[in-house]
């Protein structure tokens, strides 16, 4: 009878916890199927959500990491704008954006380049109101080179 009781309640957090854990499904995989089509690889495990912001990482060739830039910001913005589009109660939607792109240097070393935005800003490169060179210039602004 204890055990009934136990499995009960271990169900009824899980069921509670269904809606978190489908939004964040949700949001992976359209930033997933974003990226697949311009042939950007990406594992769910290149994603980390927090509360109030996602981070990306991605690893590009030597002369097309500003491709991935555009690309994963361009990705995320589309999911946040699906999210907010679909007015979910538990609608994944960040703040800020974080994008680590790795870039083979030389023989085994790597040069990380790692940016922000605020969800705002992927939103309108998402949606095409700001241009992508415009975006570029912005982002460069405030790069980070490791």
């Amino acid at each position: 009878m204890h055990s009934r009781r136990n499995l009960f309640t271990i169900f009824f957090i899980l069921l509670l916890n269904a809606n978190v854990l489908m939004g964040n499904y949700a949001f992976k995989k359209k930033v997933k199927e974003v990226c697949k089509s311009y042939r950007i690889k990406i594992e769910s495990s290149q994603l980390n959500l927090g509360e109030s912001d996602v981070e990306i990482n991605l690893e590009s060739g030597r002369n097309n990491f500003e491709m991935y830039m555009l690309v994963g910001f361009a990705s995320v913005g589309q999911a946040i704008a699906h999210q907010i589009e679909m007015a979910l109660s538990n609608a994944y939607t960040p703040k800020i954006i974080s994008l680590n792109v790795v870039v083979p240097s030389s023989k085994d070393e790597y040069t990380t380049f790692s940016a922000q935005c605020s969800s705002k800003m992927a939103i309108s490169l998402a949606d095409g109101r700001m241009d992508s060179s415009e975006f570029m210039q912005e982002i460069m602004k405030n790069i980070k080179i490791q």
